[in-house]
């Protein structure tokens, strides 16, 4: 009969182990963050379809419709620092960044992609112009 208790401390002393253990298994990992399933974004369908703008999580900025023309600019290290020369509204000015074109419009940021402004609290990208196609040149010797 005494083999009987000692039978069950010793399988609840077996469980009470593997059960901290598992503890110890779960603390010791680290925490995994959840991930949120992937969305399809389909075009509305129906008339109009090419005036809605889909807004994805990509974090693009979109285009300006402000009329604003890029003239040209000195490139500085960092871009950041960059000052560039703007045609808007009639005017021709220098701009670098935080300076105000107009009442609630803002070039925000200059980066590699182009100038960012802020109008009326949008976001708004102006990409930089392509490059011209270098000619003229004739080979020498």
């Amino acid at each position: 009969m005494t083999s009987a208790p000692r039978l069950w401390n010793g399988l609840w002393l077996t469980l009470a182990a593997w059960l901290a253990a598992q503890c110890v298994l779960l603390l010791s990992r680290e925490p995994q963050p959840a991930r949120a399933a992937a969305v399809e974004v389909t075009a509305p369908p129906g008339l109009l379809v090419g005036h809605w703008q889909l807004q994805g999580d990509d974090g693009a900025v979109p285009l300006t419709r402000l009329p604003v023309q890029y003239l040209g600019g000195l490139r500085a290290q960092p871009l950041s620092a960059t000052v560039v020369v703007l045609r808007y509204d009639q005017q021709v000015r220098s701009y670098r960044r935080g300076q105000r074109l107009a009442p609630g419009i803002v070039l925000q940021d200059i980066d590699e992609t182009g100038l960012i402004f802020d109008n009326q609290g949008r976001r708004e990208r102006l990409p930089w112009p392509p490059r011209p196609a270098v000619t003229g040149f004739k080979r020498q010797g």
